[in-house]
């Protein structure tokens, strides 16, 4: 081989070696961000798997602890019974008198108020003025209260002294009850 045909081998070597290592600067630029795009891609499917088996699992517990599905819905339906859906003044005047003569407090005056409107429910409140002794007085505040049929609530409540009769206090109570309010 003479000089020059060593010059061209050299050139075409060198222009070999630098398209080959452009070629393969270009492959792995390619490559690597399809790897880093596939990398990042199976990290959201691991999350996204990960977060569907805590679900499927929260649903397997929920569906194998049947007992306690059924006591959470005899609750709500206890509470559905509670709360009704029109104002029954009729039954909350039954649970009163019926309050009313377990107790032994006389009433002079009872009286609705406007009703309250909530978000969820409306309030029905009822004045009540009477005369009662002081335990007496507080066991009916205790049987509205806690009265298994009906929801209701003491808002307020006074005792007052009474000079000719200091066993007997007059007494003023407003009572609520509440109506559960459909959505619309």
């Amino acid at each position: 081989m003479n000089e020059k045909q060593k010059q061209a081998l050299t050139v075409g070597l060198i222009f070999a070696v630098l398209l080959g290592f452009i070629i393969g600067y270009w492959y792995m630029m390619s490559v690597r961000e399809t790897i880093e795009r596939s990398i990042k891609k199976q990290e959201e499917l691991a999350a996204e798997i990960k977060s569907n088996e805590a679900r499927l699992k929260e649903i397997r517990d929920f569906m194998e602890n049947k007992d306690e599905l059924e006591e959470m819905l005899a609750r709500v339906e206890k509470a559905k019974r509670r709360l009704p859906d029109d104002p029954e003044a009729i039954e909350f005047l039954a649970i009163l008198t019926d309050s009313l003569n377990k107790t032994g407090v006389s009433v002079s005056e009872v009286s609705p108020r406007d009703p309250i409107n909530r978000t969820m429910y409306v309030e029905i409140p009822y004045f009540i003025k009477g005369s009662a002794r002081y335990h007496e007085f507080g066991q009916l505040l205790n049987l509205i209260e806690c009265h298994p049929d009906r929801f209701m609530r003491v808002s307020t409540f006074k005792m007052f002294k009474n000079d000719q009769r200091p066993s007997i206090h007059p007494v003023e109570a407003q009572i609520a009850t509440f109506m559960f309010k459909e959505s619309s």
